[in-house]
C-alpha cells in the first residue's frame, strides 16, 4: 500500500495549493501552473486507481498519452509567464506547443474503446496477442513514449538555456535576485528528466534492481518530490519582472555595443552620467537600500532607466547587479576589518537581505569568504 499512499500525498498536495490558489493575488502565471497542477495529479492517481477503482483503469491508461503531451506546453507556459518582461498574454503562436495532442487523443480514444480482452493482452499479457490492430497500436503506444522522449529533451534544454538568459537579464534590472532567480524552476526541470530516465530503467528492468531500491516506489517518491517543490515554491513566486520590467534596450555581455548603436548619447553624456551614479553610491549610498532596483537608481539620478543601463554597460563595463553588490561588498571590507559586528548584521546593514546572498556576492567579489577576509590581514589580499 506504500504506491498508494505516495500517490494520495501527492495528489493532496497539488490538490491542496490548487485550492489556494483563488486566494492569491491575480497573476498572469496562475492558470499555467494550474495546468502543470492539474496534469502531475492526474498523473499521479495511478496507483490509487488502480488498487480502489479498476474499473476506471482503461480510461486512466487511455489519458496518460494526452496528460504527458500536456505536461510540457503547460511547463514551458508557466516558465515564459515568470519570465516574461511584459505581462505573459495568450498569443496565436503557442498553439504551436499542442501540435502532439491530436496524436495522443486519437491513440488514447484507440485505448478507450479496445475491448476488455485485448485491453489486457495490449499492456497487461505477457503472451501478447497476434491481432493486427494490437501490434499496430502497441507500435502507435511505443512511437508516442519515443516522440515524449525527444521532446521532452528538447523542453529541458530550451527551459534551460532560457533561464541563463532570464537571470542575466535580473541583473540589468536588480541589485538582489532573491525570490526571482527561479533556480527552483531548473531543479525541477532537471529533477523530470531524472525521473524519466529513472522511470525508464524501472520499465525496461522491472523489479530486477529491486535489491537496491530501483522500483516503481522510487518513481512515486520523485513525483511526490516534484509536486511538492512546484507547490511549495510556485504558490508564491511572481513574475521576475511584475513591477520592473527591463530597460526597452539593454545590452547582452557579448554584443553591448550593438545593443545601443541607435543610441543618441555620446560619450561626453555617458561619461557625465557615470559620474552621477558614482555619486549616488558615494553621496548618496543609494547601495545600501536592499530593494534598489535599476528604475530607482535611475530616478536618483533623473535619467531614463535605458541610459543608465547603457551607461553601466558601455562606460563603466559593468552590469546594474555587479555595480550595486561592488559598492555593498567595499563597505563590507572595511566594516569587517574595522568593527566587530557579526557577518549577518554587516550583511544587512551594506544592503543584503541574506546571509546567504552576501556569503555569494562576497566570495564572487574578493575570492574568499567574509569569515576569511576577516582573519586575513588586508595587504596580504
Amino acid at each position: 500500500m506504500s504506491e498508494v499512499f505516495l500517490a494520495t500525498l501527492a495528489l493532496a498536495v497539488a490538490g491542496f495549493t490548487l485550492l489556494l490558489m483563488p486566494l492569491q493575488m491575480p497573476s498572469p502565471s496562475k492558470r499555467p501552473f494550474m495546468l502543470v497542477l492539474f496534469c502531475l495529479g492526474m498523473l499521479s492517481t495511478g496507483p490509487i486507481i488502480f488498487a480502489f477503482v479498476p474499473w476506471l483503469i482503461q480510461l486512466y491508461i487511455s489519458l496518460l498519452p494526452l496528460l504527458f503531451f500536456l505536461l510540457l506546453p503547460s511547463l514551458w507556459f508557466y516558465h515564459a509567464s515568470l519570465i516574461s518582461e511584459h505581462q505573459w498574454r495568450w498569443t496565436s503562436a503557442l498553439w504551436a506547443h499542442f501540435l502532439p495532442l491530436p496524436f495522443a487523443g486519437m491513440l488514447g480514444c484507440a485505448i478507450f474503446f479496445l475491448p476488455s480482452p485485448s485491453f489486457i493482452a495490449l499492456f497487461f499479457s505477457e503472451q501478447g496477442s497476434d491481432e493486427r490492430y494490437i501490434h499496430l497500436l502497441s507500435g502507435a503506444f511505443f512511437a508516442a513514449v519515443l516522440i515524449w522522449c525527444v521532446l521532452s529533451c528538447i523542453y529541458v534544454v530550451m527551459l534551460l538555456k532560457r533561464t541563463v538568459k532570464y537571470r542575466r537579464q535580473l541583473k540589468n534590472v536588480f541589485s538582489n535576485e532573491q525570490g526571482k532567480s527561479l533556480r527552483w524552476f531548473s531543479g525541477v526541470t532537471l529533477l523530470v528528466v531524472f525521473s524519466w530516465v529513472y522511470s525508464l530503467i524501472v520499465l525496461a528492468l522491472e523489479d530486477r534492481l529491486k535489491f537496491i531500491g530501483v522500483s516503481e516506489n522510487g518513481v512515486l517518491v520523485l513525483v511526490v518530490i516534484i509536486v511538492w517543490v512546484m507547490c511549495a515554491n510556485g504558490l508564491g513566486q511572481r513574475p521576475g519582472f511584475e513591477n520592473n520590467p527591463p530597460p526597452a534596450t539593454v545590452a547582452t555581455e557579448q554584443q553591448p555595443q550593438k545593443a545601443y548603436e541607435r543610441s543618441a548619447l555620446t560619450d561626453s553624456d555617458l561619461a557625465a552620467i557615470a559620474e552621477k551614479l558614482n555619486q549616488a553610491i558615494t553621496s548618496e549610498k543609494a547601495h545600501l537600500d536592499p530593494d534598489l532596483t535599476l528604475a530607482k537608481l535611475a530616478a536618483m539620478v533623473h535619467k531614463p532607466s535605458q541610459y543608465v543601463s547603457q551607461t553601466l554597460s558601455q562606460q563603466l563595463g559593468t552590469t546594474f547587479f555587479d555595480f550595486i553588490n561592488g559598492a555593498r561588498i567595499d563597505d563590507a571590507k572595511q566594516m569587517l576589518v574595522d568593527k566587530d559586528e557579526s557577518v549577518l548584521d554587516i550583511a544587512l546593514t551594506t544592503g543584503f537581505n541574506s546571509r546567504s546572498s552576501f556569503y555569494k556576492a562576497f566570495k564572487q567579489f574578493t575570492g574568499v569568504t567574509p569569515s576569511q577576509y576577516r582573519k586575513t590581514p588586508v595587504t596580504q589580499l
